[in-house]
């Protein structure tokens, strides 16, 4: 993987870890409600913070703790829009609409942190977020006879913001913190905000306990992954990998619930890879774009 630079592998393992850790919330998700799994994640993941910060010898509190709370409220709120979109929106809208956020991080990166963001990287992006249109094939572009509804469009597109502001808080966090600092807060809040949120709590089955524990484990290291690949790499650049979650999503849908994908997938999942390559090899290029007004 020589044509990825080191926080983009990062990114990558965080992303294919992320992308089990789907796997076993679409299987506990069957029978188990959302905001139950929600839990069991925060909770364990609080625990796995804190192994790792103790073993690291370093405080589990940190040193911006304001950007810290904004961290796992962001982390949380961010979730928790996403979840909403998920369930109540046409699964297809829904992931076109969350995926669009490596432009949105992108431009707030390039705005809010002044980060270097060359024209490689811009069509990189682009050409990622359309593989993901393809391979979801939104009814809003390819002929819904009905519109999206208003609301659930504006949380939509609040989980787009709410994702993005999060992502660019663990970019700048990610240079001062431990990267499970940056980890412990949002789990801290789910494990302590999602019971508020939750309706009828059901008694999982063994194997409902093990998907649910896959679903801690393998989101909360891809997490660590994912920020250590923050601290050393642009927002911008970085960001678009994660979309790479979709391919791996169709190759554990063929392998363990048996759905085949179609022309639309594959071609999807190979302007993505593409997009992924190409934001690897702009991150050598010499042509940026600068802000007209840099912030001071």
């Amino acid at each position: 993987m020589n044509f990825l630079t080191p926080g983009m592998q990062y990114m990558l393992l965080g992303t294919f870890l992320f992308s089990i850790g789907s796997l076993c919330v679409k299987l506990s998700g069957l029978h188990v409600p959302t905001t139950e799994i929600l839990f069991v994640r925060g909770v364990v993941g609080v625990l796995l913070c804190w192994y790792i910060l103790r073993r690291a010898g370093v405080g589990v509190f940190g040193k911006r703790k304001l950007a810290l709370f904004l961290r796992g409220l962001l982390g949380f709120t961010s979730m928790l829009a996403e979840f909403y979109t998920i369930v109540h929106l046409p699964l297809a809208d829904a992931l076109v609409l969350l995926f669009s956020h490596p432009i949105v991080v992108a431009l707030l990166g390039w705005f809010i942190l002044r980060e270097r963001l060359s024209k490689g990287s811009l069509v990189a992006v682009l050409i990622s977020l359309v593989g993901v249109t393809v391979v979801c094939r939104p009814g809003i572009l390819f002929g819904a006879k009905e519109a999206m509804d208003p609301f659930l469009l504006g949380v939509a597109l609040l989980a787009v913001l709410l994702t993005s502001f999060a992502i660019l808080t663990v970019r700048s966090l990610a240079k001062t913190e431990h990267p499970a600092v940056v980890m412990f807060y949002p789990p801290l809040f789910i494990a302590l905000l999602a019971p508020l949120f939750a309706g009828e709590w059901v008694v999982p089955t063994v194997g409902e306990w093990c998907t649910m524990l896959g679903v801690a484990v393998f989101m909360n290291m891809g997490q660590y992954y994912m920020t250590r690949g923050y601290a050393i790499e642009s927002a911008a650049r970085i960001s678009g990998v994660s979309s790479l979650e979709i391919v791996f999503a169709g190759m554990w849908g063929v392998m363990f619930l048996n759905e085949i994908p179609d022309v639309w997938t594959v071609l999807g999942g190979v302007l993505i890879v593409l997009g992924t390559v190409v934001l690897g090899r702009s991150a050598r290029t010499e042509m940026v774009i600068s802000p007209k007004f840099p912030l001071s």
